[in-house]
């Protein structure tokens, strides 16, 4: 699994798993249960998505000083650590997002089950998807290694790669993503 840049993200967002900007609103929600330090931050996140998505320090670091120095965030140094702890302007700033765009950019599967109260996926459902999508990766792996020295079987594999690219974008997306697909045209390979 890639780490970083979650590869399940929305595709329009250039691979990012959250929305632009919304990684401060998630380190928000995180320093709402307690104060953390950075890498407290980065496994905090990789075990709310069930481990889809481990953010890098470079992506964390400079969203945290950006909130220190926006003043939703405060540090202290406790054992030559940087521990980070939400302020009332914080606080004031996720009770807006919250009202203004109720969980808006976040994926569905970081949600909990109760309005307003973190992110947090059932583990086991999200262990067994992380699983179900390892076993299709694999089994695409085969399938086009086999397929290489067959043309019915590549034609076969690039129809099953685009019919479930497009069912994945209608599921995200919605039936609009693929009226778009369908009026642009595959531009050719620049050279």
């Amino acid at each position: 699994m890639r780490k970083g840049r979650g590869r399940f993200g929305p595709g329009g967002e250039g691979g990012r798993f959250f929305g632009r900007g919304d990684i401060k609103f998630v380190l928000l929600e995180l320093l709402q249960e307690r104060p953390m330090h950075g890498y407290e931050m980065i496994k905090a996140l990789e075990e709310k998505t069930g481990g889809f998505y481990t953010p890098s320090p470079g992506s964390i670091y400079p969203t945290l000083q950006m909130l220190e120095d926006s003043g939703m965030v405060t540090s202290t140094s406790v054992e030559g650590k940087k521990v980070y702890t939400i302020t009332d302007a914080g606080r004031a700033t996720l009770a807006e997002r919250q009202v203004t765009q109720e969980g808006f950019g976040v994926p569905p599967w970081m949600h909990g089950h109760g309005h307003g109260h973190g992110f947090r996926a059932p583990k086991a459902e999200m262990q067994a998807l992380r699983s179900e999508v390892a076993e299709t990766a694999r089994l695409l792996v085969i399938a086009g290694r086999m397929s290489l020295q067959d043309p019915e079987k590549l034609t076969r594999l690039h129809t099953i790669i685009e019919r479930t690219r497009s069912e994945l974008n209608t599921l995200i997306y919605g039936d609009a993503s693929q009226q778009n697909q369908q009026a642009q045209p595959e531009q050719p390979p620049a050279e």
